[in-house]
């Protein structure tokens, strides 16, 4: 019986992993689908369009001589342009003959549309989920609040700072810091107490003290300052925070993530995928300046565990992922790194200014060394996700 159980959990992850492989191809057919409608917009000459690597499943040559092609590693893909990887002076419709401008429009373009999509999914995670507010769902008269708070408030800031999730402040985080700098330590709480109780065998007293809210309530942004219970230990010194009366449980005072109305999430779209580009350009500084280990990173095979996880806990984990993964293609692809966009638009605006490219055997070189680095560090990023 255990056996069929094991079984059925496999069979059942693999359905999800399956579908992190479709989130990863869908990723990539945005991205070269951006590459391949501005060749086509320019006119540009488009030998192949391929979603994959390796052997083909899948090809059909269209009329025009154009191949579509499916193959085997879901793990990228290219939009294969004519001329695109040698100099045929006598070849006008070679990609390397074509005018910087026009070819930077198509090099962008792949990044763009991941970004489009980016917006796109970020208008779908915050009308049906929510992300960075907070929401007041129940204030009954049990709660220190009740009359302070309403129902329907939404908080989006503390101590007259903004949530902003781009540094990670949320409401935890800014209650928290505030708290531990204001009530870091209260030498004579036994004396002072509002409530105490035990945890792990230790007492815990808690003592109501007040925190300012920035909060929108009925389209208005106001401030209201409102009760929270800072907890102690026996010296005296802070330990955490509540928002309830007592230790437990209870349902006198609710909060939830706040899921944007159509008109928010339409408005808020936007400048949210742009703070998520941000954010990844801090990840990626982090990375460089030794702040965050390598061991943060992942490959492919990562990636597509970590998304067929989050997905078996909750689809919502999906709809936050999507946004997440579009930009980050987005940013990555326009950095100069070689085998990515952005390293063959440095040497397209090199080319523009000196009014001469710089020899593709070069070029060609520089771009192979840094596929081969670019692959052997998902490999061995990912390979470390898995031992460590």
């Amino acid at each position: 019986m255990s056996n069929l159980l094991s079984l059925s959990k496999i069979l059942v992850y693999g359905g999800y992993i399956i579908v992190a492989i479709l989130v990863l191809l869908l990723m990539v057919l945005i991205h070269e689908l951006g590459h391949y409608v501005a060749g086509k917009i320019l006119k540009f000459k488009i030998n192949e369009f391929s979603i994959g690597f390796g052997p083909k499943i899948f090809q059909k040559t269209k009329k025009n001589g154009e191949k579509v092609t499916l193959r085997v590693l879901p793990l990228g893909g290219y939009c294969a342009f004519e001329g695109e990887t040698e100099d045929d002076l006598n070849n006008p419709e070679a990609f390397n003959n074509q005018k910087p401008w026009k070819r930077l429009i198509v090099l962008f373009a792949g990044a763009f549309f991941n970004f489009l999509s980016g917006i796109i999914f970020s208008f779908i995670l915050l009308v049906s989920c929510g992300y960075d507010l907070v929401e007041v769902k129940k204030v009954d008269s049990a709660s220190m609040n009740y009359g302070i708070f309403r129902k329907g408030d939404v908080i989006v800031g503390v101590e007259n700072e903004d949530f902003d999730f781009v540094h990670d402040k949320y409401l935890n985080s800014l209650i928290t810091e505030n708290l531990e700098e204001k009530y870091a330590k209260n030498g004579d709480i036994k004396s002072t107490y509002d409530y105490m109780y035990t945890e792990k065998g230790e007492n815990r007293y808690m003592k109501k003290e007040s925190i300012s809210y920035e909060v929108v309530r009925d389209g208005d942004d106001i401030t209201i300052n409102a009760y929270i219970n800072v907890i102690y230990d026996e010296k005296g010194e802070y330990v955490g925070w509540s928002m309830l009366n007592t230790e437990k449980t209870t349902n006198e005072f609710e909060i939830a993530t706040h899921k944007y109305s159509f008109g928010e999430a339409l408005k808020e779209a936007v400048p949210f995928t742009f703070k998520w580009a941000w954010k990844v350009l801090i990840i990626f500084g982090d990375l460089i300046t030794g702040q965050l280990s390598i061991t943060s990173l992942g490959g492919p095979v990562t990636t597509i565990n970590m998304i067929a996880s989050y997905t078996q806990q909750s689809i919502s984990y999906l709809v936050l992922l999507l946004p997440l993964i579009a930009v980050n293609l987005a940013v990555f692809n326009l950095l100069p790194i070689p085998a990515l966009d952005g390293f063959q638009m440095i040497f397209t605006i090199i080319e523009w200014i000196r009014k001469k490219p710089v020899k593709r055997e070069v070029v060609n070189m520089i771009n192979n060394i840094g596929l081969i680095a670019l692959l052997g560090l998902v490999i061995v990023v990912d390979i470390l996700q898995f031992v460590l």
